[in-house]
């Protein structure tokens, strides 16, 4: 009897090591932003362009925080430790108007819903069809904006962006900084579309 709790108590005791030794051992939770600092943007010009960005949508999927991947098939993957460091539309925004301030060399940059004493000449509206890719093969961006010229009055120009990054790791870390230069990437069909409409 006396060996047989020993026995019990030796178990117990192994157990609860066990278990202090997986708590000990939890993940971290990591977060991360679409929105990198860019360059310092080069000097404006005396006619620098005005413009504002937003509003930006996404699918219900990729507005919460845990970070989604795949999209293959409508079948997306949450992480639960690896996460958006704030609201996924309002960053997307903030990195493409500073990828914008710094191509075309302008500050006059505003983001919606913007100062109503602003008079943007060009506004940028940006809708997400889908933001995914598998861990270790690539990330994929596809998004359809539209730009909107006050002074030329005349319909919207709208274009489609598909761009996708090769991972060489399979890891979430080489997945956003792949999806940053996809951002980018958008960022510049945008810009090269509103220098063609001031020429």
């Amino acid at each position: 009897m006396k060996s047989r709790l020993t026995r019990a108590a030796l178990l117990g005791l192994a157990c609860a090591m066990l278990l202090a030794g997986c708590a000990g051992k939890a993940p971290t939770t990591s977060y991360y932003s679409l929105h990198v600092p860019q360059a310092s943007a080069p000097a404006p010009a005396g006619d620098a362009v005005s413009l504002s960005v937003g509003p930006v949508t996404l699918p219900d999927v990729l507005k919460q925080t845990r970070i989604a991947t795949g999209g293959e098939n409508g079948r997306y993957r949450l992480s639960e430790y690896h996460r958006w460091a704030g609201e996924v539309d309002r960053d997307m925004a903030r990195a493409v108007a500073e990828r914008l301030s710094m191509i075309l060399g302008t500050e006059n940059v505003s983001l919606f819903p913007w100062d109503q004493q602003a008079r943007p000449r060009f506004r940028v509206l940006v809708d997400v069809v889908a933001m995914g890719g598998s861990l270790g093969r690539e990330a994929t961006l596809s998004a359809r904006w539209t730009l909107l010229d006050a002074e030329r009055q005349g319909e919207p120009l709208v274009r489609r962006t598909d761009t996708a990054q090769p991972l060489p790791d399979a890891d979430h870390a080489t997945w956003v900084a792949a999806q940053q230069r996809n951002v980018e990437r958008l960022a510049d069909d945008i810009a090269a579309a509103i220098a063609a409409a001031r020429d």
